[in-house]
């Protein structure tokens, strides 16, 4: 049966996408801060850190590719005439719960982050 009220479900996917390209620009200049950060900074715990967070930032970004693809994917859903109205919310639960455990994930490690910064300033 196709979904004929999805204004709530559209206007969440799109405050996601909104978001999930905040971070994605977020993202981008962690890299460049971290990459300002490393220059000159020769000693084996710094370098092993940056590598951490190097790493971590592409992730994040990987994730934020693959939420963009499924919210993408969940108005596609509802846009079409043969939208199945069930697999439609369990895509749209399944995006939520994926999205705070991205949110959390990333606070955490905006905050870790926040704290080698701390650590080579006052080093």
């Amino acid at each position: 049966m196709p979904l004929t009220n999805f204004d709530k479900l559209h206007h969440q996917h799109q405050e996601w996408k909104k978001d999930l390209l905040l971070n994605e620009k977020e993202i981008k200049s962690l890299r460049e801060e971290l990459t300002e950060l490393a220059a000159g900074r020769v000693d084996h715990d710094t370098a092993v850190k940056v590598e951490h967070f190097q790493n971590a930032l592409i992730r994040q970004k990987e994730v934020v590719n693959d939420l963009l693809g499924n919210v993408t994917k969940g108005d596609k859903m509802m846009s079409e005439a043969e939208g199945d109205n069930a697999q439609l919310h369990m895509l749209h639960n399944k995006l939520q719960d994926d999205i705070e455990t991205f949110d959390r994930l990333f606070i955490e490690l905006r905050e870790e982050f926040k704290a080698f910064k701390q650590q080579l300033v006052q080093s």
